[in-house]
């Protein structure tokens, strides 16, 4: 009986890792494409990342909506995004957390700038698929060139 009580939370244990694990590579894929979205400039991969009342702090201390996010993506030129280091990771079973550090090069007024920000990304889970509900950046420095 004690053997198979334990067999049994052995199995339930290993089926949480693997679901944690799972929502962990999805996190960590919606954290790309989100990146990847300045880049090519889809609005429709971001809309569908940006929960209805997403809100990011910007570096500069704003407090910008999903609208707002939304209409910045055509007046900024992301030349390129590469995540440096990234943690994922389950705050519970409906909300995960990312933290990252990135390099970019943006275009403006025709020359390119390099810098290098930190961010935090606040997930949940809302009928079964992940949305961005929050996001926090920091810019540490850039340089033009």
């Amino acid at each position: 009986m004690i053997r198979q009580s334990l067999s049994v939370l052995f199995l339930l244990i290993i089926q949480n890792v693997f679901a944690q694990n799972k929502d962990i590579i999805e996190l960590t894929k919606l954290n790309h494409d989100w990146l990847q979205s300045y880049i090519t400039k889809d609005s429709t991969t971001l809309n569908n990342i940006f929960a209805d009342d997403f809100v990011l702090i910007s570096p500069n201390g704003s407090k910008m909506t999903k609208s707002d996010n939304m209409s910045n993506l055509g007046k900024q030129e992301t030349v390129s995004v590469n995540i440096d280091s990234i943690d994922a990771k389950l705050l519970t079973e409906n909300t995960g957390l990312i933290t990252a550090y990135t390099t970019f090069v943006l275009k403006i007024d025709g020359k390119e700038v390099t810098g290098r920000n930190c961010y935090q990304d606040v997930y949940v889970k809302r009928k079964g698929r992940w949305m961005a509900v929050a996001a926090h950046v920091t810019l540490l420095n850039m340089k033009q060139y």
